[in-house]
């Protein structure tokens, strides 16, 4: 099936979190990993992938008015950002199941109230560059105005 560089590339993932106590995680260890998953589950290209990793202080993190300071555990918020139709619904709980026991592993453990969530973006009102995906998809050509980077296949299926 041809992929479409529009639709199978561009994810934008933030994560903030909030380790359990005594644990520093590798932020860029992190990053590389979740670009490894979003790639493997989502199939999206890890060229293309930006992660935002953003720690955040238990003293301002809250699950159910209690402050995480006083907890032992972690927790997380992943939002990641993708071109609608470009996955589903089975890929999306892999990818969620994958990131959640991974993070469990790097941040000790998690509180059950640990979110992830992959909203999926109009062709429309989602891009790169300067271009909208669906530029993208009608131009076949990037935000300089050259052709899409060697490789990229142009059709009409969605891997």
């Amino acid at each position: 099936m041809a992929s479409l560089l529009w639709e199978t590339s561009m994810p934008h993932l933030l994560l903030t979190l909030n380790p359990a106590p005594g644990v520093t995680p590798d932020l860029r260890a992190l990053a590389l990993t979740l670009t490894a998953l979003t790639e493997e589950h989502l199939d999206k290209d890890p060229a293309l992938t930006a992660v935002r990793i953003e720690p955040w202080p238990e003293t301002g993190w809250f699950i159910g008015g209690r402050s995480m300071a006083a907890d032992s555990r972690a927790s997380y918020h992943l939002e990641v950002l993708v071109t609608a139709g470009t996955n589903d619904e089975a890929q999306i709980a892999a990818y969620l199941a994958a990131v959640h026991a991974t993070l469990a592993r790097t941040l000790g453990p998690l509180h059950p109230v640990s979110y992830g969530v992959v909203r999926q973006q109009p062709a429309t009102a989602w891009g790169y560059g300067g271009l909208t995906q669906a530029q993208r998809r009608r131009t076949g050509r990037d935000a300089g105005g050259q052709p899409e980077p060697a490789g990229v296949q142009i059709g009409s299926s969605v891997k």
